[in-house]
């Protein structure tokens, strides 16, 4: 096939489908929304890891700042805590100056730790407890500042320093534990996010693993569509090649007709088989058209239309078109059907052959053909006048004889013995004997120019084609043999026969005849048996007629069929040689054909192929001297095999 190639490596890669070039886009869009798929896969897989680090590294930072943010305040207090002792022992107002720096950071700590904790609602209680403790013990300090300034420095009670000593601690209790407590998930929290680094790590490797197979993947898909492109490329450049060079050989015409728009294109080729250039025609149909014989174009026109409007996805046509050079030219053409994807018939692409050489030799040999007919026909019919003639003269000499030798008898005891013994040889024996001779040798030449006039007679006979019951046939062919079916002692075996449209006639002849042979040649070693049956094909139907007679030697396989021709084991069995000639031709006429198998003691099985035709096409009516030699063209006659 033009146009097509095989792909020999990397099939399960990928179906090689025409239109490759269609097939081909649709392979790059599918690895391109592949690799597109995984990137994007890719994307947010990495989006949600680097989410889930992200989450663990930012609570792993508030942690940490709530930890350092609660140790300031720690500090600060402390601070403040040993700034207001020295200040109580010393009454020095420089002891203070770290009192008041401490201050100050622990209120800004203070609003840093709120705004840091304020998501975590626990977070934010816990620091408000905090809140109320470190109030009282910095109006404890407060106070205890005012009371040294009050009185004057000195030694401090025991009462204030256990009371700021208690609330001090009861301050380091709280924030030591929370700073436990956030150490403890600070540590859990980073050895998530180190194991969510870690699983990060790992989805970078394999997904670009995973991105590099598929690309590879991508890579060796396009190669091979590219390389199996590059392959069908060149396979079509060179059956383009071999198809111009196929057309080139044959000089025909190559064409193609759209049925959307009208329009048709002819190649060179086409214009030149009738004579015109390039420029001659036009391209479009109604040029085409206009070339077309007037007494073919009706008939060309109905088979295109029966074709576009039909199932069959083959277009063949023969007609006439004008050559430029004023003559016509026979044109066989063919072409094949284009669909779209709606079924409809989009355009018809097909080739002219010039079979007018061909037309002219078939048209000599039915002219040659008829003039062989028609001579055999006059011949024969010239050659039984004189038969007729023979026949009747053979038979007044016979009366003739009978008169002399009425005449002489009386005169016998005249005429010498001798004389008398001479004459009555040649009156009784002689003569009679001869005229038996061209008796017998005349019904013989009567027989065969009678056989000959049959023979002509078939190529004039019109088959009239119908619904015939085959097995109807056969009963009444093995009616009419009968009564040598018994004198035989045969046994006749018919199987299911089917029906099937053709010539009744004919198809009796044939029967008839291969019957008659069957019967015919049975032997008297064993009890005949003739069988008769059928198979079916798609195309055809084969009879068979099976008997179990003397056989046919293989040296004279090639006989059977020829006319005047016999079977040398058939010598004893009275004929002429010409009924499988005639068979042959009558089956040829029917387009059907006939073979057979055989062996000699063991019997001959003919074969008779018919096609299977769709229905009934009686042919017109014809003149009545036409059917009347057509009913003659066609008698039962006795086949024989040879």
């Amino acid at each position: 096939m033009r146009g097509q190639t095989t792909c020999t490596r990397t099939d399960w890669f990928y179906p090689m489908k025409l239109p490759w070039a269609i097939a081909r886009k649709h392979y790059y869009i599918a690895v391109f929304c592949l690799i597109s798929l995984a990137f994007v896969t890719f994307s947010f897989v990495l989006y949600k890891q680097y989410n889930k680090v992200q989450t663990h590294n930012d609570f792993s930072l508030y942690q940490s700042q709530v930890i350092d943010q609660s140790r300031l305040i720690v500090i600060d207090l402390v601070d403040m805590e040993t700034s207001v002792r020295g200040f109580m022992v010393t009454g020095d107002e420089a002891f203070l100056d770290p009192y008041f720096t401490a201050y100050a950071r622990l209120q800004s700590g203070i609003v840093n730790l709120r705004n840091t904790t304020y998501p975590e609602v626990a977070a934010r209680e816990e620091v408000n407890s905090w809140l109320k403790v470190i109030d009282n013990y910095q109006k404890l300090l407060a106070d205890q500042i005012t009371d040294v300034r009050t009185r004057g420095a000195g030694s401090p009670s025991s009462a204030a320093l256990n009371a700021q000593k208690a609330q001090m601690d009861e301050l380091r209790q709280m924030l030591d534990q929370s700073i436990a407590r956030r150490g403890v998930t600070l540590r859990l929290q980073s050895k998530a996010a180190q194991s969510q680094k870690n699983n990060f790590l790992t989805v970078i490797v394999l997904g670009n693993v995973l991105m590099i197979g598929i690309l590879l993947v991508g890579t060796v898909t396009i190669i091979n569509l590219e390389v199996a492109n590059q392959r069908f490329e060149d396979a079509h450049r060179r059956s383009e090649e071999r198809f111009k060079t196929v057309l080139n050989g044959i000089n025909d015409g190559v064409f193609e007709y759209n049925f959307i728009n009208d329009s048709m294109y002819m190649s060179p080729e086409y214009k030149s088989m009738l004579g015109y250039d390039e420029a001659d025609i036009k391209d479009d149909f109604k040029a085409t058209i206009d070339l077309i014989h007037p007494d073919d174009k009706d008939a060309a026109l109905a088979t295109l239309k029966a074709f576009r409007e039909g199932p069959s996805a083959l277009y063949t046509n023969v007609f006439r078109m004008h050559h430029k050079d004023g003559t016509w030219r026979w044109i066989m053409s063919r072409a094949v059907a284009q669909r779209g994807d709606d079924g409809r018939m989009r355009s018809m692409v097909g080739a002219h052959t010039d079979i007018t050489d061909q037309k002219n030799r078939e048209e000599e040999l039915r002219q040659l053909h008829a003039d062989m007919e028609t001579f055999t026909y006059i011949t024969s019919h010239d050659l039984r006048s004189p038969l007729v003639n023979l026949k009747g003269f053979s038979r007044e000499l016979d009366m003739a004889i009978a008169e002399v030798s009425d005449t002489l008898t009386p005169y016998k005891d005249s005429i010498k013995p001798e004389d008398w013994s001479k004459i009555d040889l040649n009156l009784h024996r002689d003569i009679p004997e001869a005229l038996t001779f061209i008796g017998k040798g005349v019904e013989r030449m009567d027989t065969l120019t009678t056989a000959i006039l049959d023979l002509s007679r078939i190529g004039r006979y019109v088959h009239r084609y119908e619904m015939v019951d085959s097995r109807a046939i056969i009963d009444k062919c093995i009616g009419a043999q009968s009564f040598e079916i018994q004198n035989k002692g045969a046994e006749v075996i018919v199987h299911d026969l089917p029906e099937l449209v053709t010539d009744a006639l004919a198809l009796e002849q044939v029967f008839s005849n291969l019957l008659d042979n069957a019967v015919k040649y049975l032997t008297v070693e064993r009890k005949g048996r003739i069988e008769i049956g059928s198979q079916q094909t798609a195309r055809d139907f084969v009879f068979y007629i099976r008997d179990n007679g003397r056989g046919i030697d293989a040296a004279d396989s090639g006989k059977i069929f020829e006319i005047f021709r016999r079977a040398r084991n058939t010598s004893d069995v009275r004929g002429l040689g010409i009924g499988m000639s005639f068979v042959k031709t009558t089956l040829r006429k029917m387009d059907g054909a006939i073979w057979f198998e055989s062996a000699v003691g063991v019997g001959t099985t003919f074969f008779v192929r018919l096609p299977r035709r769709n229905g009934v096409n009686d042919v017109a009516d014809e003149p009545n001297t036409v059917l009347a030699s057509a009913a003659q063209a066609l008698p039962v006659r006795k086949a024989q095999q040879a």
